[in-house]
């Protein structure tokens, strides 16, 4: 979009007048209107926005690190740009000084110093500076656990794919508290771009151990001392699999590591997972007679799965931290109400522009620019703020006020919304009607089932409103962005937990109605490959003005979506 001011605005002269304050029509009572400012949210625009903020100067936005202060200050000059006021707490030395729409606060971090995993009289050490050719640490912060040996299989529990190891557990009555866990990395796969589970493309199982940890926690087996998974065996492990992910994992130590925004001791209670070898998880089945090699190739030929306990063998794991605190900020940016008593309630818009940073350990390229996440959402709401204000300036003000937050440390444990939404709520909670939050929308779920790539997954819509589903779904249909709407994840029971897995969430657990609006992860989720040049622009411009519709409807009905359902507390 053109400067403001600069720009040649949308005119109403041929609109029968500029209604006064606080009678901006909704979209259902003018569609034509909502329809000429969705129009200045445009391709180009968000192009012209991401290829900067997802560029190299800002050094992958990590929080609390000088690229995701960069970031910050950038907000601030495009909102001050646009016009928009300010809503930061901190001290600002100038009324136009950047700082007015921060709201900083303080992080505290831990920073795994050495993991040492112990298995008989052998300990394998794990630090910057140390990596053993057979055990490191991937996850996970209990200082101190020790335990006997169940044998997993991958560590899968999924309906979709139809193979469950942990009600294979359950239904061998294995009991799991307190032991260690050892499981095959990946699933049963024909070969490496193809799952012998579904005979196509691997699941997400085979794309990151993170989704093993969260089938872990859904399948609600038991809680273990740790898991060890075997790192170096099936089609995808390459050769030098325990070198290179140690090497990596090595370079992870020195960087932001976990925070929190209580101070932190030693650990917070979550089961170590280490990356083992072959050889290591060998000696540990050992009294079983079983190999990882025959047990993977039984899982394989039959796919049921294989778990059993393993006697007469213990594992420990010791973690040694360090902790510190720094500061980080959220972004508020603002447009009060013109109606005089709606403009006491608010409609917040929200996006994380913080991203995980960079990865010293890699050759070439080590920053993760993270494009899609969630440079794709925070553009979004820059355009949709400036075609607002453009609305605002032709007479057509929001009757209630809009917040537009972008906030960090969300790739840390949703930090920066927990802490606007529970701890320092700039604009009162309880006058806070509707979050719609923006988190990946840039790009294609290789996963997707519907036959349409113009699709926009919808999550937690009806969870607390069914009246904010509704009027979303109208304003599709009627402002003619047509996107399909899909509710592939918008349930309490989805295995990937997504309802929970953004900001939205902390708005949620207040009672609030919300929409998480995605397009779901694919291969360079959370990889340097997340880059500006791969968005859907077309597409991400549809999905930007279907949510500035939503907001206006939500912005000018006389009443606030309805409070129906049960949400998820």
């Amino acid at each position: 979009m053109g400067l403001m001011g600069a720009a040649v605005h949308a005119q109403p002269a041929d609109r029968a007048a500029v209604p006064q304050p606080g009678q901006t029509p909704t979209v259902f009572e003018d569609v034509e209107l909502v329809q000429r400012y969705q129009a200045t949210i445009t391709a180009s625009d968000l192009a012209a926005h991401l290829f900067t903020f997802a560029s190299d100067y800002f050094e992958g936005r990590e929080t609390t690190t000088r690229g995701q202060k960069l970031a910050a200050y950038y907000l601030a000059g495009q909102y001050r740009k646009m016009g928009l006021a300010p809503k930061g707490t901190a001290q600002a030395t100038h009324e136009y000084a950047p700082e007015a729409y921060l709201q900083p606060f303080t992080v505290y971090g831990k920073r795994i110093q050495s993991a040492a995993l112990t298995a008989g009289k052998i300990t394998h050490t794990f630090s910057a500076a140390e990596q053993s050719p057979h055990a490191y640490h991937l996850w996970g912060d209990n200082a101190q656990v020790e335990g006997g040996v169940v044998f997993a299989g991958y560590g899968i529990a999924s309906e979709d794919l139809g193979y469950d190891d942990y009600a294979a557990i359950k239904a061998n009555d294995l009991y799991i508290n307190g032991k260690w866990l050892v499981i095959l990395r990946d699933e049963p796969l024909q070969d490496a771009e193809t799952s012998l589970l579904t005979g196509r493309e691997p699941s997400p199982y085979s794309e990151t151990f993170f989704n093993k940890v969260r089938a872990l926690f859904t399948a609600r087996a038991g809680i273990p001392a740790g898991v060890l998974i075997v790192n170096d065996i099936g089609p995808r492990a390459g050769e030098d699999a325990m070198r290179e992910g140690a090497t990596t994992r090595a370079g992870q130590l020195n960087t932001v590591g976990d925070l929190n925004l209580q101070a932190q001791g030693g650990g917070r209670g979550y089961p170590p997972f280490y990356a083992i070898s072959s050889e290591l998880a060998n000696q540990l089945l050992k009294p079983s007679g079983k190999t990882v090699a025959e047990l993977q190739a039984q899982i394989n030929e039959t796919l049921e799965p294989v778990v059993f306990e393993v006697e007469d063998v213990s594992v420990s794991s010791a973690i040694t931290f360090e902790t510190y605190e720094a500061q980080t900020e959220n972004v508020l940016a603002f447009i009060e109400g013109s109606d005089p008593i709606l403009k006491d309630e608010v409609v917040v818009v929200s996006s994380h522009y913080d991203h995980i940073g960079i990865n010293p350990a890699l050759a070439g390229d080590q920053i993760n620019n993270g494009a899609d996440d969630d440079g794709s959402g925070t553009v979004a709401i820059l355009e949709m703020a400036e075609a607002f204000m453009q609305a605002k300036a032709d007479g057509y003000g929001p009757r209630r006020s809009i917040l537009f937050l972008n906030v960090s440390g969300e790739e840390k444990g949703l930090l920066g919304s927990e802490y606007y939404a529970a701890i320092e709520p700039v604009l009162p909670i309880e006058k806070t009607v509707t979050n719609l939050n923006i988190d990946m929308i840039g790009r294609l779920d290789p996963t997707h089932p519907g036959e349409r790539d113009d699709y926009v997954y919808i999550i937690g819509s009806n969870l607390i409103s069914q009246e904010l589903h509704d009027l979303n779904v109208k304003a599709n249909a009627v402002t003619g962005t047509d996107l399909e709407l899909h509710e592939r994840f918008n349930s309490k029971d989805d295995p990937n937990r997504f309802y929970q897995r953004s900001d939205h969430w902390n708005f949620g657990k207040q009672g609030i109605p919300f929409i998480f609006f995605f397009t779901g992860t694919h291969e360079d989720y959370h990889g340097v490959d997340d880059e500006p040049e791969k968005i859907e622009y077309d597409r991400m411009a549809r999905i930007a003005r279907l949510i500035f519709a939503t907001a206006w409807q939500v912005a000018n009905q006389d009443d606030p979506p309805a409070v129906s359902g049960t949400g998820f507390n």
